[in-house]
């Protein structure tokens, strides 16, 4: 064991290491446990969430009952904690090449995560992890003396109030979205093939849905769930986003391009859901700048003047 963990940081091992993996599997339940937390505790690693992606991988390569259970949870549990962990500030400093090196790390760990069907989601319907947004004011809007770049449709900047709500902490992924087309024979978006999302994207946001495939998504699950799921409202949604002091961002009030996924950080893709650690609103949901578009169930208007809390599609 120890030779083999002298080399697991070497990209060209993992493969070896995956089939060791298998192989013990096959002779030991112990010899197999032992050599996956071995993965998971190594300190020393090349790159973060190296050793834990490794054992991650393990893990979803030796089937179930030849593994401790507690082995096999605690390393998805250990994944999650890490990724959750708030990056090193120098991170943010790195440049735009070296924040592209920590993303690609970040969202690696993510996909081992869906894939072992522990994401920011749950099974068996891919029901979002909900954040809980407090009862209470906020401004909502924009203020030109803040903002001289708000638009017309975010004038003017007022105070609105809100009961408590649940709002999912990322977008609905395509693993997520997946769960749902299967199971109502739910035209597909487009992209997809045999109703499956582009390979190597299901923590990806699903994109190319229309307002009324989302609503339809929202009724199926709470339907399955039994739990009243509905798109939120465009105030709910600018809560969770911004938090209650008029902030521009959900960080703040100064753009950092290093915090979302925006067209200045030159990716030109989406990027795994909950990789912006650092974009997080003040109640700690991720995603709501950058990225993707989401849709709301309030029917648009042209200013806030004389705006009815209430107006909606449904």
């Amino acid at each position: 064991m120890a030779y083999t963990l002298e080399r697991s940081g070497e990209a060209w091992w993992r493969e070896v290491i995956l089939l060791e993996a298998g192989h013990l599997s096959m002779q030991s339940r112990e010899r197999t446990t032992r050599l996956i937390q071995a993965i998971a505790e190594r300190k020393e690693e090349p790159s973060p969430y190296h050793n834990l992606i490794l054992a991650a991988a393990c893990v979803q390569d030796v089937e179930r009952e030849r593994l401790e259970r507690t082995v096999a949870e605690g390393v998805n549990v250990r994944l999650r904690h890490a990724l959750d962990a708030r990056p090193p500030a120098w991170r943010r400093w790195l440049g735009k090449w070296g924040i592209k090196a920590w993303i690609e790390q970040r969202g690696e760990a993510i996909d081992v995560l869906v894939r072992g069907g522990a994401g920011y989601w749950s099974m068996p319907y891919g029901e979002p992890e909900w954040v809980e947004i407090p009862a209470g004011s906020f401004l909502m809007g924009s203020d030109r003396r803040k903002d001289p770049k708000a638009n017309a449709d975010e004038l003017p900047q007022h105070e609105v109030e809100l009961p408590a709500y649940l709002i999912s902490r990322v977008p609905v992924t395509n693993a997520q979205y997946r769960f749902f087309v299967a199971a109502r024979g739910h035209e597909a978006p487009a992209g997809w093939e045999n109703g499956r999302p582009p390979k190597g994207k299901e923590s990806h946001p699903v994109v190319d849905v229309t307002w009324h495939d989302a609503v339809a998504y929202c009724a199926w699950l709470s339907e399955v769930t039994g739990r009243r799921v509905g798109l939120p409202s465009e105030a709910e949604w600018e809560k969770a986003a911004r938090g209650t002091d008029g902030r521009i961002y959900p960080w703040g009030n100064r753009f950092e391009a290093t915090r979302c996924n925006s067209s200045e950080l030159g990716l030109g893709d989406t990027t795994q859901v909950g990789v912006f650690l650092d974009g997080a609103s003040p109640y700690g949901v991720l995603d709501m700048a950058g990225n993707v578009w989401e849709w709301c169930r309030t029917k648009w208007e042209d200013s806030y003047r004389d705006y009815n809390l209430h107006s909606a599609l449904l």
